[in-house]
């Protein structure tokens, strides 16, 4: 075996991951906007009540709701990055949080309705998404 000498060139080799499909990357993309979307409810609720009905949810008052749209918006931006990156944990957060969002977004429906099934749309194609590439994750 020989070594390169200074008057042959070097090639570098990068070393990555697995190829990331059109699929993953717009679950990914969708993760981050669901999140963000989510974060931006939380951060309404808690400065502006007066943008959302209060008095028509199932449960609880509206800072509440406030922090969990925030705590559950951090936790699918952290879940994009990781499903960007292909990880494993990523496609197991990403489909548990989005599941999660969705059954919380059907306690907010009353309050905003077209905001919530929009939310309830992206996440059910984010798992739909994460689902059908179960094998693309390493």
């Amino acid at each position: 075996m020989s070594t390169p000498t200074e008057s042959e060139p070097r090639t570098r080799r990068a070393v990555r991951g697995p190829e990331r499909r059109g699929l993953v990357t717009f679950a990914a993309i969708a993760l981050f906007l669901v999140g963000s979307f989510n974060l931006l409810d939380g951060i309404v609720a808690l400065a502006d009540d007066q943008r959302f009905n209060g008095d028509r949810l199932l449960f609880g008052d509206l800072s509440a709701w406030g922090f969990w749209w925030i705590f559950i918006g951090l936790l699918q931006v952290w879940a994009g990055s990781q499903v960007m990156q292909m990880k494993d944990v990523g496609m197991i957060m990403g489909i548990g949080f989005a599941g999660l969002n969705a059954f919380t977004q059907l306690m907010f429906i009353d309050v905003y309705p077209a905001w919530a099934l929009v939310i309830l749309v992206l996440d059910f194609v984010v798992i739909y998404a994460l689902a059908t590439s179960a094998d693309d994750f390493e």
